[in-house]
């Protein structure tokens, strides 16, 4: 095992992240441009539910495994193994997570710009947003490029930065948290979900089936573990705790939808901030009209 590190970089992101938390949810409420910043926090800090401070928490604290000793140092030049953790700890624990600790007013009020809505509305769709998070895993596993990043931080957090943003895009379908567009129903988070866990069987079957270690970075064997074997475990890693996660929140969605049958709710409502954004997109495009 490497070295303790610090990893300054790490801490310091983490601890600016939970100070500026209850700002970003203060923000989503606030009305009036005289209210302090003292307010705000409090305001933000107060506003949130004891659920959304418990996923902000274990969002973070998912990112700062990926990026801290050991698993930050071991997938560095290591293991590859480690690498695929770091990976999954962003995509599949830290996004879904950190999306299901903002509040409602909040990410309404963030995605209310005519770009980032837009934006939004065009890749926070079932098709482009897998087809942007295939892209993204992928590439984040391509071996010329992981030989690159070995060598360049930059390079390295730029990657982590595009897997964690198009696993935001992937997830906000799921968590049907964009106003104003059609959310997909019950069945249709079912099949999309299911649609997801299918995706690493691909790259996974490559890395437990290939003869030869892909990746010369990983060619040294690391504790104990040589670099086709490495290689085989970083292939089953990622086929299982995908197809856990996705069917598990799979299960999830349908306990919930049947919860919500029984109690003679309406599984797919529309807000009153579906119908604001609706008609603030079409003050935009029809401005004289």
């Amino acid at each position: 095992m490497p070295s303790f590190q610090l990893h300054p970089i790490t801490i310091t992101v983490t601890l600016i992240s939970f100070i500026i938390y209850p700002f970003f949810c203060g923000l989503g409420r606030g009305k009036g441009p005289r209210r302090s910043w003292k307010n705000r926090f409090s305001s933000g800090w107060n506003t949130t539910t004891r659920h959304q401070k418990l996923f902000f928490s274990l969002g973070m604290l998912s990112l700062f495994v990926a990026n801290y000793w050991p698993v930050a140092d071991i997938a560095k030049k290591d293991w590859l193994l480690a690498r695929m953790l770091q990976q999954l700890l962003i995509t599949l624990a830290a996004a879904p997570l950190l999306l299901m600790a903002i509040p409602k007013g909040s990410f309404v009020f963030f995605t209310r710009p005519r770009f980032v809505d837009f934006t939004l509305a065009l890749l926070a769709r079932p098709v482009p947003a897998i087809l942007l998070f295939s892209a993204a895993a992928i590439l984040a596993m391509t071996p010329a490029l992981v030989a690159f990043e070995i060598s360049s931080l930059v390079t390295e957090q730029l990657m982590q930065l595009i897997l964690f943003l198009a696993a935001l895009i992937v997830w906000t379908p799921i968590l049907r948290l964009l106003p104003g567009v059609r959310q997909l129903s019950t069945a249709g988070r079912l099949a999309y979900l299911f649609v997801l866990s299918l995706l690493p069987n691909i790259p996974a079957i490559v890395l437990i089936f290939a003869k030869r270690s892909l990746y010369p970075s990983y060619l040294n064997s690391a504790m104990g573990v040589g670099a086709v074997a490495d290689q085989e475990l970083t292939g089953a890693l990622a086929k299982l705790v995908s197809l856990a996660v996705f069917w598990g929140v799979a299960l999830s969605v349908l306990l919930k939808a049947d919860r919500n049958e029984e109690m003679g709710l309406d599984p797919d409502p529309i807000t009153w901030d579906d119908v604001k954004r609706e008609l603030d997109r079409n003050a935009k495009r029809f401005p004289h009209g």
